[in-house]
């Protein structure tokens, strides 16, 4: 029995190339990427500001003053994600709160997103500006 077409695999120099274009498709996708995790990031952490600004002036309506850092559960202030951290100031006339990048968010083009009792958004050592940051 002639066998005439033997089995073949790769050689050496084709998974070398194979190799290589996924390593350019990486390098070209990784900051791409890297730069959506950020936005969604930013994102995650806009929507918890907005939150907790509504758990504010729902409380405000409730008991004719903005609470102060006694009254205000923990769970108002969480991030998900753990990139942001959230802080505020208050006093029964205002609030403002603020959400700081952590970790490898830090770095981030918007750096620092707040929003006080009158619905100003704001960001503090932005290389952006507050609508920009605020509106992707």
């Amino acid at each position: 029995m002639k066998n005439s077409d033997p089995l073949r695999g790769f050689t050496l120099i084709e998974v070398l190339i194979a190799l290589a274009c996924v390593a350019l498709l990486t390098t070209l996708a990784w900051p791409s990427y890297q730069s959506l995790m950020a936005r969604s990031q930013r994102a995650q952490a806009r929507a918890s500001l907005l939150q907790a600004a509504h758990w504010f002036e729902r409380a405000a309506s409730a008991n004719g003053s903005y609470p102060l850092a006694a009254d205000v559960p923990v769970s108002v202030l969480q991030i998900d994600g753990q990139r942001y951290k959230m802080t505020f100031a208050s006093t029964a006339q205002s609030f403002t709160l603020s959400a700081t990048p952590l970790g490898a968010q830090a770095t981030d083009v918007c750096g620092i997103l707040t929003i006080n009792h009158l619905g100003v958004r704001n960001v503090q050592g932005a290389s952006q500006t507050s609508a920009q940051c605020w509106s992707r």
